[in-house]
C-alpha cells in the first residue's frame, strides 16, 4: 500500500509494491496486470500516477504494455527445459529496499544473456528465514549465490558471524558465493561494492565548499559500507581543519515517521547547531524531508539535506535531493559476472571489485556565507 504522507512519490511507492508482487510469484510471467482503474482504486491514487508506475516498471523490463490489450508481466527467464539446472540464488535482506530494483535487474540481465534463471529470495533481514531460503536453494540444485548480508535490525548492525554462517553453507556444498554492497569482515569470498569512503568524502567537501561546518551525519545499519562514507566523512572534515565532534553522528533507531525520529531532528537543529544533514542513504533523506517540513522547516531555506545512493524518487521531491550516485545497476551485472569466473575457476584468488560513485547536484543544499557559517559554529 501507499503512505500519502510519505514525501516519496506515490508512483514509486507503487512501483515497488507491483515489483515486490511479480518478484513473489503473485503476478507470473505472462499474466496481464489488473487493469490501471483497480489498481488506481486499490491504492486511492489517480489513473495517472499508476500509469507512471507501469510505466517505470516497462522500462526496467518488468512489464510489457501492449496497447488496447494491458499491461503483462515480462518472461524475463527461460525455463529450466532450456536451461537444465542453470539457475543462482539472490538473497536481499529487504526486497523494497530502494538499491534492490537496479541490483537485481543488473543481476537479472546479466544472467538472462548467459542462460541462468535466477530464484530471488527476500530474506526481511531475518536469520531464520535466510537459512530456510538457504536450504531450499541448496535443494534446488543452484550453480551459485549472491548474497546481501542481513543486517540485526534491533541493534542496527550486521552479524558477522552468522552471515559467515550463511555463506559457509553454500561454499561447503561447493556452491561459489558474491557478496554485494558491503563486506563481512570474517568472511573471505568475492565481493562487489561501491567506493563508498570516496562517496562519504566527496559528499562532506561539497557540503564545506558550500560555507558548512557543522554537518550531521545520519544512517540506521553499523554495516561495512556505511562505516565507510562516515570514515569519508571524517577525512574531509580534516582535510579542512574542522574539528570532528562525535555528537554529529546520530544513528536513529526507528525508520519513518515515528517520534523518535521526529525527537532526533528536533536535537539535531535545535540543539546541535548544525547546518546541513547528510542522511547516508535515501530513504533516510526522504524521511528528514518528512520531519523537517512538520516542523515547519524549509529546505534548503532553513536546512540543508543531502543523501546517498540516487534512487528515482530524489529529483522529484519537492527539492530535489542533492546526493551520491551509485552505480547499482552496474553492482548487479559485475557480481553475476564474479560468480561466473568463481564457478570456471574455483581456486582462483578472491578479488574485490569496487565502482565508482559520482556527486549529483540539485537543489537541496544552501551556499552560505562566511559570517553564517562561523556563527553555526560558535
Amino acid at each position: 500500500m501507499v503512505d500519502k504522507n510519505n514525501p516519496i512519490p506515490l508512483y514509486y511507492q507503487i512501483k515497488n509494491d507491483i515489483f515486490k508482487d511479480i518478484e513473489s510469484g503473485k503476478y507470473p510471467a505472462g499474466e496481464r496486470l489488473p487493469a490501471e482503474r483497480v489498481l488506481a482504486e486499490k491504492y486511492g491514487v489517480t489513473r495517472m500516477t499508476v500509469r507512471q508506475a507501469i510505466k517505470a516498471l516497462e522500462e526496467q523490463g518488468y512489464l510489457q504494455v501492449r496497447h488496447g490489450s494491458g499491461a503483462f508481466i515480462s518472461d524475463r527467464k527461460h525455463s529450466e527445459k532450456q536451461n537444465g539446472n542453470k539457475i543462482i540464488g539472490v538473497l536481499v535482506p529487504d526486497i523494497q529496499r530502494g538499491i534492490m530494483i537496479d541490483l537485481i535487474r543488473g543481476i537479472e540481465d546479466k544472467a538472462i544473456d548467459a542462460g541462468y534463471n535466477t530464484i530471488i529470495c527476500n530474506t526481511d533481514n531475518l536469520w531464520d528465514k535466510a537459512n530456510v531460503y538457504v536450504n531450499q536453494l541448496l535443494g534446488n540444485g543452484i550453480k551459485g549465490a549472491i548474497y546481501i548480508p542481513v543486517q540485526d535490525i534491533e541493534n542496527g548492525n550486521t552479524k558477522e558471524e552468522r552471515n559467515r554462517e550463511i555463506v559457509e553453507k553454500f561454499t561447503n556444498n561447493d556452491i561459489p558465493v558474491v557478496l554485494v554492497d558491503h563486506d563481512c569482515t570474517k568472511v573471505s569470498t568475492d565481493l562487489v561494492i561501491s567506493d563508498n569512503f570516496s562517496g562519504g568524502y566527496e559528499m562532506t567537501k561539497h557540503l564545506i565548499e558550500m560555507g558548512h561546518r557543522r554537518i550531521t551525519v545520519v544512517y540506521d545499519f553499523e554495516e561495512t559500507s556505511i562505516l565507510d562514507r562516515i570514515s569519508g566523512y571524517k577525512k574531509a572534515l580534516r582535510d579542512n581543519n574542522i574539528e570532528f565532534d562525535p555528537n554529529l553522528i546520530q544513528k536513529i533507531k526507528e525508520y519513518g515517521f515515528t517520534e523518535s525520529f521526529s525527537e532526533l531532528i528536533k536535537l539535531i537543529i535545535n540543539e546541535l547547531n548544525v547546518t546541513a544533514i547528510f542522511a547516508l542513504n535515501d530513504l533516510l533523506a526522504a524521511d528528514v524531508y518528512y520531519h523537517t517540513a512538520k516542523r515547519e522547516l524549509s529546505i534548503p531555506k532553513d536546512i540543508s539535506v543531502v543523501g546517498y545512493d540516487d534512487l528515482p524518487f530524489a529529483d522529484k521531491l519537492r527539492t530535489p535531493l542533492t546526493t551520491i550516485h551509485q552505480p547499482l545497476y552496474q553492482m548487479g551485472r559485475e557480481s553475476f559476472g564474479l560468480l561466473m569466473e568463481r564457478s570456471q575457476s574455483p581456486d582462483q584468488q578472491f578479488k574485490k571489485v569496487i565502482l565508482q560513485n559520482r556527486l549529483v547536484k540539485r537543489k537541496s543544499v544552501k551556499k552560505l556565507t562566511s559570517s553564517a557559517s562561523k556563527e553555526s559554529s560558535s
